[in-house]
């Protein structure tokens, strides 16, 4: 029920936020409309999370962390995500599925720059990683082992990406989106349990949904292959993260008691 609840939850916070965002910001330059819409989004969501955590749960909001190895995992997420979106991009420029490069339509680069840092970190990284690997990923621990929380908040994450749009048409395209999105989730929750921390995740998020449009652009009739090599990538990527010297140590991790 809390897991129900802090889905609704998230959702209508970003649908409400945005809403009012947008009529407040109407006259604004989209891009000043744009930060300002990503962090109310990223506020509402901690208020969000702060009340599930302190009225539901009962517990102190202990999910999300600001130290000084905030910035270090920050930015190392979004190196690792470089990595992961340029194999991936490069897989499907081989198999003919892309071609390098992107056309920005006349976009100055700081407009750019400013527009995904935005969307990116702010709309979607840290607001998706506070729930879905902070306060799902904790209350599912409460009652699972460790390696069972991490596929079922993988699953969670990528069903939902089912009434995401992703640039899918059919429902074949809808599902695979959703299971790369699922992929994505095992990535973010891998980060999640090797670095303790939720920062490793938002950078690698934010990171990834930045990356992974930049290197390369899409044929059009190509969407299903692309998002099986995003997947590839994605589950490659998870499986070298489990199997560092850090996730070694999670798998060892004994269930919660009861």
């Amino acid at each position: 029920m809390r897991i129900v609840l802090a889905l609704l939850g998230f959702v209508a916070t970003i649908v409400i936020v945005g809403a009012l965002v947008q009529l407040a910001t109407a006259s604004l330059p989209m891009t000043v409309s744009l930060v300002i819409g990503a962090s109310a989004a990223s506020v509402s969501v901690f208020g969000l999370v702060y009340l599930l955590r302190r009225r539901l749960d009962r517990k102190p909001q202990d999910l999300v962390r600001f130290d000084r190895t905030t910035t270090p995992l920050l930015l190392s997420g979004i190196a690792i995500a470089a990595a992961v979106a340029l194999l991936g991009g490069a897989v499907n420029v081989w198999l003919g599925n892309a071609r390098w490069g992107v056309d920005w339509g006349g976009v100055s680069i700081p407009v750019a720059v400013i527009s995904i840092a935005a969307s990116t970190l702010l709309a979607q990284g840290f607001p998706e990683e506070l729930v879905f690997r902070g306060y799902i990923f904790a209350n599912l621990r409460e009652r699972m082992p460790l390696w069972a929380t991490v596929v079922v908040s993988s699953l969670i994450f990528g069903s939902i990406h089912v009434f995401s749009h992703g640039g899918a048409n059919t429902l074949t395209e809808r599902l695979v989106y959703a299971l790369m999105a699922a992929g994505f989730g095992l990535m973010l929750a891998c980060c999640r349990v090797v670095s303790g921390s939720l920062w490793l995740g938002v950078g690698f998020h934010a990171g990834h949904d930045a990356f992974v449009r930049m290197f390369v652009t899409l044929r059009p009739d190509a969407f299903i292959g692309a998002q099986l090599v995003t997947f590839g990538a994605l589950v490659l990527a998870a499986y070298l993260t489990g199997s560092g010297s850090r996730g070694r140590s999670f798998r060892r991790q004994p269930s919660p008691r009861p």
